[in-house]
This record gives C-alpha cells, sequence and structure tokens, in this order.
C-alpha cells in the first residue's frame, strides 16, 4: 500500500498558486515591477501540469485568484467604507464578496488545466495561454463585466506593446502565459535541451518584434488641447457648494480659470515649450495666436451638480465659455431622463466654438454601485455609494463629434478598461479619444494609477492620441503608441496643454476586434475537447 504523501508535499501546490496570485499583484501600480508578468503565471501553470485532480486544479486557480483580486483591488474597502458609507467590517465584507465571485474565473482557468493535464503535463503547458485568454474574455463579457487589470496591461515592451494593434489586450496576455508555459517545460521535461532551445527561440521572437515594433521618436502634434483637472472635492458638504442654480461662485471661478488657460496655451510665451507647461495662477494677457483649428477645452468628469439641460446658469456658463475662448468644449454633465429626474444619464457634451451643441455621448457602461445596483444584488437591500437621487441609465449609441480638423470620441471614467467601447467609437469615424474621469473615488491607492495603465492599451489598440481629463488626477496626454507624453500632479486644480493630431488609418483591431482572442479561445476548447478524446481512446485501446 503506498504510504500518503506528507502535508507539506500537498500544501506546495497551494503555495505555488499563491504565489503567483502576490506576483500578479506586483505586476501592476502601486508595486509596478512590470518585468515580473513574463513569470507571474508560471509558479501556477507549473502546479496545475501535473494536476489531473478537478477540485484540486479548480481550487489552486481559485487561491491564485483570491491572492491576486484581493491584492489588486484592496480600494474597495476605501470606496465603501468612506463613499458608501459602511461600517469598516461591512467594507471589508463587500470586497470578499467581489473576491469571492471573480476569482471563480481564475478556478475555471484551473479546473481547464486540470483537465488538460489528465492528458499530459505537455498538453495541459500547451493548452494554458489560449485557456488563459479564454478566461480574460469570461472576465469581460460575462456577469460582473469588470476586467480589471488583466495580465496583459503588465506588458509594458514598448515594441512588444504595439501587438495590442492586432490582438487587443488579450494578445498581450497571451505572450505572457506563453513564456511562463515555456519555463514550467524547461523545469517539467525529461528533454530539457529540446525544451530550452524552443524557449529560447520564443524569447528571441520576443526580442526582434521589441526591436522591429519600437515606437518612433515623439513628435509635436499640430493640434492643441487643455486639459482641465479641477480638483472638486467629493465630500458632501462641499459638493453643497458647487450647485450652481444656489451659489454660482465655485462655477465662475472654475469658468475663469478655464479662460485663462486657453488664452495663455494659446499663445506661448518664450518661457513655455507648448509641452509640460501646467497653470494654477492668474491669467497670462497675451494675444490668441491663429491657429489652424480651434483647440479643445476638455473638462473632466467630476461630482459637481451640472445640469446642461435643466439649469439656465451652468447651460449659459459653457456656451458663453465655448464662445469667449473661441474653443471646442467637452464637459460632463447629468441628463434627466424623465421630468421628475428619477432616472438620469451620466453625459458628456461637445459645445462648438459659438456654444452649439455638436455631440452628446450618454454613458453605455455604468459602474455597479457607483451609479446603478445590478438586479442581482439583493435588491432594497444594497444601495449605490453615490449620494445622486434617482438611477443612472446606460445609453446604447457611439456617437463622434465633428469638429474642424477631425471627429472626436469621447467615454467617461471606467469605460477606458472595456477595450469594445474605444473601438466602437473609432470605428465609428473618432480620429482622437477623450477620457474624461472622476477618479477622486479612488484616494490615494493605487487604483489611478492601475486605471491609467489600462487607458494606454485604447491609445495602441486603435492607434489614436488619447487625451484624459480626470477629477484630480491622473491627467495625462497619451500618443498612439500608448506612451505617457505629460501627467500632472494630483490633487491640485491644474491645467495642461496636449498637441495632438487627428489620426486616420484604422489598425487590425479597430477592424475586426477581439477575433485573435475568440479564435484563440476557440482553439484552447478544441484542443481540451480533442485532448479528452484522444485520452479516452487510448484508454480502451
Amino acid at each position: 500500500m503506498p504510504n500518503p504523501k506528507p502535508k507539506t508535499q500537498n500544501l506546495k501546490p497551494f503555495l505555488a498558486a499563491a504565489l503567483s496570485g502576490i506576483m500578479l499583484v506586483l505586476c501592476f501600480p502601486k508595486a509596478h515591477l512590470p518585468g515580473l508578468v513574463w513569470v507571474a503565471p508560471l509558479p501556477l501553470i507549473w502546479a496545475l501540469a501535473h494536476e489531473t485532480r478537478l477540485k484540486r486544479a479548480f481550487l489552486l486557480g481559485y487561491v491564485c485568484g483570491a491572492f491576486f483580486f484581493a491584492g489588486s483591488c484592496y480600494w474597495f474597502v476605501t470606496v465603501m467604507e468612506f463613499y458608501g458609507h459602511l461600517a469598516p467590517v461591512l467594507a471589508v465584507i463587500a470586497l470578499i464578496l467581489f473576491v469571492i465571485i471573480d476569482s471563480t474565473f481564475l478556478g475555471g482557468f484551473g479546473l481547464a488545466m486540470g483537465w488538460a493535464a489528465r492528458r499530459s503535463p505537455g498538453w495541459a503547458l500547451a493548452l494554458s495561454p489560449f485557456l488563459w485568454m479564454a478566461m480574460e474574455l469570461a472576465r469581460t463579457y460575462l456577469v460582473t463585466g469588470f476586467p480589471w487589470n488583466l495580465l496583459g496591461y503588465a506588458v509594458q515592451a514598448g515594441g512588444v506593446r504595439q501587438i495590442a494593434s492586432v490582438t487587443g489586450v488579450y494578445g498581450l496576455s497571451f505572450l505572457a502565459v506563453a513564456t511562463s508555459a515555456l519555463l514550467a517545460w524547461v523545469m517539467l521535461s525529461p528533454r530539457r535541451a529540446r525544451a530550452g532551445l524552443a524557449l529560447a527561440g520564443w524569447l528571441s521572437l520576443l526580442l526582434v518584434a521589441q526591436w522591429k515594433l519600437a515606437p518612433p521618436p515623439p513628435t509635436v502634434g499640430k493640434e492643441l488641447a487643455i486639459l482641465v483637472q479641477p480638483n472638486v472635492p467629493l465630500d458632501d458638504a462641499e459638493i453643497e457648494t458647487w450647485v450652481p442654480w444656489r451659489n454660482p461662485t465655485q462655477l465662475r471661478e472654475l469658468i475663469q480659470f478655464s479662460v485663462n488657460a486657453v488664452s495663455r496655451f494659446s499663445s506661448p510665451g518664450p518661457e513655455d515649450t507648448g509641452n509640460g507647461s501646467i497653470i494654477s495662477a492668474p491669467p497670462v494677457q497675451n494675444p490668441k495666436s491663429k491657429v489652424q483649428n480651434p483647440p479643445l477645452l476638455v473638462w473632466a468628469e467630476n461630482p459637481a451638480p451640472f445640469f446642461f439641460t435643466r439649469d439656465p446658469i451652468f447651460r449659459n456658463a459653457m456656451e458663453n465659455l465655448a464662445r469667449q475662448t473661441h474653443a471646442i468644449v467637452i464637459a460632463n454633465t447629468i441628463v434627466p431622463i424623465d421630468p421628475q429626474g428619477q432616472t438620469i444619464s451620466n453625459t458628456a457634451i461637445t459645445l462648438d466654438p459659438d456654444g452649439h451643441e455638436v455631440s452628446r455621448y450618454d454613458k453605455i457602461h455604468l459602474v455597479p454601485f457607483g451609479e446603478y445596483v445590478p438586479g442581482w444584488a439583493f435588491p432594497g437591500l444594497v444601495h449605490k455609494i453615490t449620494s445622486d437621487v434617482g438611477n443612472f441609465v446606460p445609453g446604447s449609441d457611439y456617437p463622434v463629434a465633428s469638429v474642424p480638423g477631425g471627429n472626436i470620441g469621447v467615454f467617461i471614467c471606467y469605460e477606458a478598461i472595456i477595450p469594445q467601447l474605444a473601438r466602437a467609437l473609432v470605428a465609428n469615424g473618432a480620429n482622437v479619444l477623450v477620457n474624461i474621469s472622476n477618479d477622486a473615488w479612488y484616494g490615494d491607492s493605487a487604483a489611478a494609477y492601475q486605471h491609467l495603465e489600462m487607458a494606454r492599451l485604447r491609445a495602441i489598440e486603435n492607434h489614436r492620441y488619447l487625451l484624459r481629463a480626470t477629477n484630480n488626477g491622473v491627467t495625462t496626454f497619451i500618443d498612439p503608441y500608448g506612451r505617457v507624453r505629460e501627467q500632472l500632479p494630483r490633487y491640485q486644480r491644474l491645467a495642461m496643454p496636449a498637441h495632438f493630431d487627428y489620426e486616420t488609418g484604422e489598425t487590425f483591431y479597430t477592424a475586426h476586434g477581439d477575433v485573435f482572442a475568440w479564435l484563440g479561445a476557440a482553439v484552447g476548447g478544441l484542443m481540451l475537447l480533442g485532448g479528452s478524446i484522444v485520452g479516452r481512446v487510448k484508454g480502451q485501446g
């Protein structure tokens, strides 16, 4: 009778899974050790490659997911405690519930790997990058629809990153997992020389991609945008001072600040290079220089109660701002859907230099518990964390604003993590992307910087400049290669010029979307099925 395995032997795979979860956390801000992305999945994949017991394989993936989601989304507690007004214990419980749900995706990955391992460890390793992509697609499209910190976002190699213009972020995840799988093959294979040769060939391909696809040197665009970071506080008492129909002082100050910014950056003086300048001070009295197209003036998403269609004070102020600056103005507003204002939309409006509305975008992907409560989340017991009256309803269209020079595609806040949304805007003709966001909810946590890393991929996937104005940071200007060209410090009222171009042309990703990821997931499914059939036939033989 064989001796049972020692307890330490039984625990080793779980320790490996936990290690992978921790390493995955360290790939992302604030730790941000992006080199780890190539080996972070390795301990988990190694453990799963020879785990044929399906229950244990699921648990291995689940343990990895629990460490990863708890470590990278710890900021849930801050949001739920300070803005959802939950007791600290309940805020922690909210995070635990999220971890319990989302960890099932990595558990499913482990289950599929265990199924493949029943044929052979090598078969499981070969399948791993395909199964990982399928798991990330499920995170994007199923149930939660919250694809936060997909593995590909941690791939920072500039040349390799450009592959996302074909494959999307999922292709970068495929590359990282494939690298870990090859390393695991070297560790497990009895023919290490052959496995090592395959690994060397793979790393050579990555180095060639890094060299051949390296972005060209940065250039200064011909168009001008001014990104305004208003630093509006989230405190309920402070927000009351921003109600325009009660006291328009705060609105007037922000309007004047914006006028000053356009005045300064439209005609830079000798000390201004046009890149990296910020303002927080008095107006610079320089005559406007003539530019080919009107500048863009972008206001961030913020918690102030701005009603463009219902509040004549706010509407007149914004229309006059466009006329006074002769700029294309993009601003956030709340739009009542019904006469009583019980249902509302989170909307971005675009005004032309004459103050006329050019386009209106209603946010499509709303934040669960921030802007609405999902129907499955104990209706009547769980409420939104925001204090707004009414329930937000999603939009359904992807309009672009046609302006002199090109078309503008605007999306709001955490929609930056939804790859298919930015793609839809570019497919509809957007030549530049604008993301307005309120990252103040995240406080000093890593979330604002994680959010930025995800937004950068939208620029690469569609080869478009991305102008990102946030309430209190991180406000950035990103070029079509995903490089952060300029960035404002947080928690200050500042403005930043961004020199961009209205880009034309269409990437493979814009034209065909997630076809690489879906085909990869299908290949993984067919390989899994085929391996199972072959294994049964051999077993019967």
